[in-house]
């Protein structure tokens, strides 16, 4: 297995362009009524980047700018991103859907000086009538015109795009102009190259390159800052282990998954998403075949709560899975056995990666299916249950070049060439405290194998939510900070899929009216809290359960309550179930 990692994410890129200058490298969403998206290949995304970086530059953007992007995934949007990094900046992931408040308070603290955005975004957000229905509509949008930045749009010109604007399409445009008039493509160091590829790209490793906030409160954001060296390295694993390889065809959303297809030549498709914020799993599964101008998907990458529904399909023959998809990756939640056996029994052939990583340090173990199934029937253990299984869940042996230790109450501490440089306006960082509780198991007694990690739980009660890490230390302050909450807690009830249901349990000061208190709470939680740490039910308790000392929530009895009404259906008092809110990661 090669081991060697990239050191540029942009010369990783700019290489698999040389070597397969003709193969498909991104297709977009497919359209209404079955069209299949647009397709761009190797040679045109090198061509892109290099042309619109050269565009950015002579706009005024290079190194140490942050361009603050909300653009839909798709061909041109990959594009503006590379080629942003390309011309020395960084790409500054915000979800707009998180609401006002707390997009004010991440970009105050990732201060960019540009923006690009979908003009329907800014004529939503813009004060007047559509913005209006927009929050009818339950969507927050901050008024993307009214920041002070130098604007870029995608699209056509709608009303709320600021005049100053300038349409994303005129970057590559006047660069190409300037190029036919004999001069060359400036967006990287060097002038030149190869006559047909792209030129050649001088190592910047320690660039920063993309920032991404995790789950916070107005209060505290937390912006991981990733380089292009960080990026490539983790890329690199992620290609390596998942076995991607030019011809392969790669259908995700995810730009974590996109990006290492691409460093290996392979054609990366993304999935409709039509209306929704969200993919639908089945019209995802119903777009692995074949179709015009492409072959059937070869590898895919889904969250447990996604395969789930899938699984159901294949079983009841509703859904016929392709021959030549022989690669699921799994991630972002936890993969029990009970689960993938399912999967693997139903996909029989279909080898399943099972990914441990966290935006700070992605990946950090990838787990074979088939190692996590003997691990979980004890026959690979070195630590058994009662009834021979084995004790916690399989991670897997840490991948080449990361680096871990435990502390003395099982936190895993990691660091590696993938570990992100640190949090945007803290100090570098040198090792990263996962949160997670593990133990390093070394196989059966008298076996010589290399330490696997297990996990054994989680550190300060983080919830894990389709593909959201949930921490409910940063929000129950928040909570309880609202007139009439006495106390609040958050806890997490498994599903029975590797998902959590997120609870939110409330005792109202003396005197409160609880269903008052809900309607509060259900009014003011999307203005205060990350849209993707939304509770799915809230109850208002007469006195929360408490344990210890210090009389602290009994999270443990609080879990076991929730469970209970979560197995035997019943309805939380006063608050019905809400939707899922959309999940997230860029």
């Amino acid at each position: 297995m090669r081991t060697e990692l990239p050191d540029d994410l942009i010369a990783a890129v700019y290489d698999a362009a040389a070597k397969h200058p003709d193969h498909p490298a991104i297709t977009a969403p497919g359209k209404r009524g079955g069209k299949p998206g647009k397709t761009i290949s190797y040679r045109d995304l090198a061509a892109g980047i290099e042309s619109t970086a050269g565009g950015l530059r002579r706009e005024g953007f290079g190194p140490g700018e942050r361009l603050l992007f909300s653009v839909r995934p798709g061909p041109a949007a990959f594009t503006l991103a590379l080629a942003a990094v390309r011309a020395g900046g960084a790409v500054v992931f915000i979800d707009p859907g998180v609401g006002p408040e707390l997009f004010r308070s991440r970009t105050a603290l990732a201060t960019p000086r540009w923006a690009a955005s979908e003009s329907l975004l800014y004529a939503l957000s813009a004060p007047g009538p559509q913005r209006r229905l927009a929050r009818r509509r339950g969507l927050l949008l901050p008024d993307y015109a009214a920041m002070e930045v130098r604007h870029f749009h995608s699209g056509p010109w709608l009303p709320g795009v600021p005049f100053t604007s300038t349409n994303i399409r005129a970057l590559s445009r006047n660069a190409s102009r300037n190029a036919s008039r004999g001069s060359k493509y400036d967006g990287g160091a060097h002038d030149g190259g190869r006559p047909d590829g792209p030129p050649p790209v001088e190592a910047a490793p320690g660039q920063e390159a993309v920032i991404i906030f995790t789950s916070g409160t107005t209060g505290k954001p937390k912006g991981v800052v990733h380089s292009r060296g960080t990026l490539a390295a983790g890329f690199g694993q992620l290609s390596t282990r998942c076995t991607f390889a030019a011809g392969d065809r790669i259908h995700s959303e995810q730009l974590m998954m996109g990006l290492p297809a691409l460093i290996a030549g392979a054609h990366w498709t993304m999935p409709a998403y039509g209306l929704s914020a969200t993919i639908d799993p089945l019209r995802f599964a119903a777009e692995l075949g074949p179709a015009p101008g492409r072959k059937a998907a070869t590898h895919v990458f889904l969250v447990p709560s996604q395969l789930a529904p899938i699984l159901d399909a294949v079983e009841s023959r509703q859904l016929a899975w392709p021959d030549t998809l022989k690669t699921v990756m799994l991630g972002a939640a936890p993969v029990l056995a009970p689960f993938l056996a399912r999967a693997a029994r139903l996909l029989p052939g279909v080898r399943f990666h099972c990914i441990y990583g966290m935006t700070e340090v992605l990946p950090i173990a990838i787990a074979d299916g088939r190692e996590k199934l003997d691990f979980a029937s004890g026959r690979t253990a070195e630590f058994r249950t009662a009834d021979g299984a084995g004790e916690g869940d399989y991670l897997g042996g840490p991948l080449p070049g990361v680096r871990f230790r435990v502390a003395e109450d099982h936190e895993l501490i990691v660091s590696g060439p993938n570990m992100c440089l640190g949090y945007l306006g803290e100090d570098t960082m040198d090792e990263h405290a996962t949160g997670d509780l593990v133990r390093v198991d070394r196989g059966p007694a008298g076996s010589t194998g290399t330490p696997r990690l297990v996990l054994l739980g989680r550190k300060k009660d983080m919830i894990i939510r389709g593909k959201t890490n949930i921490y409910p230390g940063l929000y129950e302050p928040v909570i309880a900070g609202i007139d009439g909450v006495a106390q609040a807690a958050m806890v997490g009830v498994p599903d029975g899929i590797g998902d959590e249901t997120v609870w939110l349990a409330v005792e109202p000061r003396q005197g409160q009216d609880p269903a008052a208190l809900l309607r509060t709470l259900h009014r003011e939680l999307p203005l205060l809290i990350d849209e993707s740490a939304l509770p799915d039910r809230i109850e208002a308790m007469p006195r929360l359960p408490a344990s210890g000392r210090h009389r602290k929530p009994d999270r443990v009895a609080l879990r076991a309550l929730f469970s209970d009404r979560l197995t035997h259906g019943s309805p939380p008092h006063g608050s019905p179930q809400r939707d899922r809110p959309p999940e997230g990661t860029p």
